[in-house]
């Protein structure tokens, strides 16, 4: 799999898709809407949302040309620099609604891309432990999780957390970072943002006064080699994911048929 820059704008536009998040045991700082997705998820106030601008500045390296297709980008309050510390990149998938064996169909394809075993979990044990072995698959709430190293900085390696929902307008992807540090003991806030999505009541979600806020930013050009080595990770990982998606997709168009 090549990284050239070629390779890496023509896949951006393809892969990133659209997603989710919420709170744990934080108070409620924000509620976000998806349009896209026509759903909603609450926020802790120790997290804020990136402003769009800003977010795909970071998500194409500055470059117009890269395409990025996220609904909301968000990061923990006390994250002096972008896409250090802990973040989350929503993306959307409106394909509609997958019957049960589609999704079983999703999910063993996942299986098969990332070479592990579905745990299918109860919903009270969905994302409360590491699940670095397995695909964790919580079937009464059409939720999966898989959790997977990627390239870190200089603060130590890294952890990817991709949350999938799937709903009746297709699928919701959380893809959360964080270092590996953090990552166990801030589990309850990533699985208290996927408890609180929600279609329902979206005219009340929109009247949240919650604003966005700018992440600060960081113009020292070391900072961009480390956003290179940890974006190298997450392209790899939204291959992965991108090729999944599309024998999914033509699986579900030989089922309609």
């Amino acid at each position: 799999m090549s990284n050239a820059p070629g390779t890496f704008a023509k896949g951006w536009g393809l892969v990133v898709l659209v997603g989710l998040v919420v709170m744990g045991t934080n108070a409620v700082a924000g509620t976000f809407v998806s349009f896209n997705g026509k759903f909603s998820f609450t926020y802790p106030d120790s997290w804020l949302q990136v402003d769009y601008q800003t977010a795909e500045f970071y998500l194409t390296r500055g470059n117009p040309e890269n395409e990025v297709d996220f609904e909301a980008v968000f990061s923990e309050k006390e994250t002096f620099v972008l896409f250090q510390g802990q973040y989350l990149i929503l993306t959307v998938d409106t394909v509609g609604g997958l019957s049960p064996e589609q999704v079983d169909s999703v999910v063993a394809d996942l299986s098969e891309e990332f070479g592990r075993p579905v745990s299918e979990t109860a919903p009270e044990a969905f994302v409360t432990g590491s699940s670095r072995d397995s695909i964790l698959f919580d079937r009464a709430n059409n939720l999966v999780a898989i959790e997977t190293e990627v390239a870190g900085d200089d603060s130590g390696p890294r952890v990817n957390l991709l949350v999938m929902k799937f709903y009746e307008q297709g699928i919701a992807n959380y893809y959360y970072y964080a270092p590996a540090v953090e990552f166990i003991p801030s589990l309850p806030i990533y699985r208290g943002m996927v408890t609180s999505f929600s279609t329902e009541e979206l005219d009340d979600a929109l009247r949240s006064d919650d604003e966005v806020r700018i992440a600060d930013l960081d113009d020292d050009d070391d900072s961009v080699g480390r956003y290179s080595l940890m974006f190298g990770g997450l392209f790899i990982i939204l291959v992965i994911v991108l090729a999944m998606r599309i024998r999914s997709r033509n699986k579900k168009n030989k089922l309609v048929v």
